[in-house]
């Protein structure tokens, strides 16, 4: 990977990336309140449910299906993707949580960018999730999907880390 790709997606892993990740826990306070979460194990146990039954299973493929559908122009793939992640939200906090997120790394690149247009395809979509950001971003530096998911999954490991 050449260096300036390199720094893009270290740019895009970083827990200081000013998209608002750290003031949420992916829904934590909700399992606290029910008495799902009550201790240490029972908080182990959530994060490795969530990790496993969503994570793994719908957001990553979900992500590597939307940097192919950016690298391909797709953009009707990308807004059913985008659709389905939306739709896949559990609550209305989790579904705020990655609305504010994607437009907040809209925002960023389009920033980065300095009016080139590269994200503008980015903004026609009506509400941009943070996986369709994410993933447009790392199609517009060509950044390897691979490398873009493991570093899509290291900003999951700073949103646990930051929980109370």
């Amino acid at each position: 990977m050449s260096g300036l790709r390199l720094s893009r997606l270290l740019q895009l892993a970083s827990p200081s990336l000013p998209v608002g990740a750290y003031s949420y826990s992916q829904g934590l306070e909700a399992a606290i309140e029910a008495g799902i979460v009550r201790d240490a194990a029972s908080a182990q146990q959530w994060i490795a449910d969530v990790l496993e039954l969503s994570v793994a299973s719908m957001e990553a493929p979900v992500l590597l299906r939307l940097i192919q559908a950016w690298a391909q122009a797709d953009i009707a793939a990308v807004e059913h993707w985008n659709a389905l992640f939306l739709g896949s939200r559990e609550t209305a906090e989790l579904r705020a949580e990655t609305v504010q997120m994607g437009y907040s790394l809209t925002r960023l690149l389009n920033e980065i960018d300095e009016g080139h247009a590269a994200f503008a395809p980015l903004q026609g979509l009506d509400v941009p999730a943070f996986p369709a950001a994410f993933a447009c971003a790392a199609a517009h530096w060509c950044i390897e999907p691979q490398a873009a998911l493991v570093a899509y999954l290291w900003t999951f490991q700073f949103e646990m880390e930051t929980i109370p």
